[in-house]
C-alpha cells in the first residue's frame, strides 16, 4: 500500500471587521485557536474597530463536529496527521489571502496576531513570509516545535514581539512562561488578569 498526494482548489472562508481605506491606520492579521470559527473569533476584537482598523480573521481549511451528536462547528488549522502537507496548505492559504488583499501595498502598520493553537500556525507562516508586518503578537499558546530554537526564534527580529497571556489560563501555567520567557527572547511578556481569551483592553494597551 501506498501513500499518494494530489492538490485541489479548496474554497477558503474569512471574517472582516472594518473597511480598508487610505485613512487605514492599522491593518490586523488575527488568527483563531483550536474549534473556533472566524465569525465567533473576530468578535472577540469589536473593541478595535474604531474605524482606524482593518481586522482579517481567516478562518482554518478544516472543520469538524466538535462533539459527537452536537451541532457545534469548529476549526482546526492542523493535526498530527500527514501534517507537513497540512502546514504547507495553510501557510500557502495565508499567502494567498494576504496577497489577494493587497496587503503589501498599504501604508497602515500590519499587525499579526495568533491565538492559542493559532499561534503555532502564525509563527510557521511568518518564519516562511517574506510579507510585510510590523507587529507580530504570540497570545497563549506557543510556536511550532520545529521553532523552538535559537536560531529559528531569532528570525523574528524584523517586527515588535509580544507574548500575551492570562494569569487563569489553564494552557498557560507559571512553568511554560519561564519556558517561553527562556525561549522568545526578542519577545516582550504581557501578562493580564483573566483567562484563555481575548481581551481586546490589552491589545489596545500596547505601544
Amino acid at each position: 500500500m501506498q501513500s499518494h498526494h494530489i492538490a485541489v482548489t479548496k474554497t477558503a472562508r474569512y471574517y472582516t471587521m472594518g473597511s480598508l481605506t487610505e485613512q487605514t491606520q492599522e491593518i490586523w492579521f488575527v488568527i483563531h485557536g483550536w474549534a473556533q470559527l472566524a465569525e465567533q473569533y473576530i468578535s472577540s476584537f469589536k473593541a478595535l474597530d474604531d474605524g482606524t482598523r482593518f481586522i482579517i480573521a481567516p478562518e482554518a481549511l478544516n472543520k469538524f463536529y466538535i462533539k459527537t451528536g452536537k451541532p457545534e462547528v469548529g476549526a482546526t488549522w492542523m493535526t498530527r496527521e500527514d501534517r507537513e502537507h497540512e502546514m504547507a496548505d495553510y501557510v500557502a492559504y495565508l499567502n494567498t489571502l494576504y496577497d489577494a488583499l493587497n496587503l503589501g501595498a498599504q501604508n497602515a502598520k500590519i499587525v499579526v496576531l495568533g491565538f492559542s493553537q493559532g499561534v503555532a500556525t502564525t509563527s510557521r507562516w511568518m518564519y516562511q513570509n517574506p510579507r510585510k508586518a510590523d507587529t507580530l503578537i504570540f497570545y497563549a499558546g506557543e510556536p511550532g516545535n520545529e521553532l523552538q530554537n535559537p536560531e529559528s526564534i531569532a528570525a523574528f527580529d524584523k517586527t515588535k514581539n509580544y507574548f500575551i497571556w492570562g494569569s487563569e489560563d489553564p494552557f498557560v501555567n507559571e512553568l511554560n512562561i519561564q519556558k517561553f520567557k527562556d525561549m522568545l527572547t526578542n519577545f516582550e511578556f504581557v501578562p493580564f488578569e483573566g483567562k484563555h481569551e481575548i481581551n481586546a483592553d490589552v491589545l489596545l494597551a500596547l505601544k
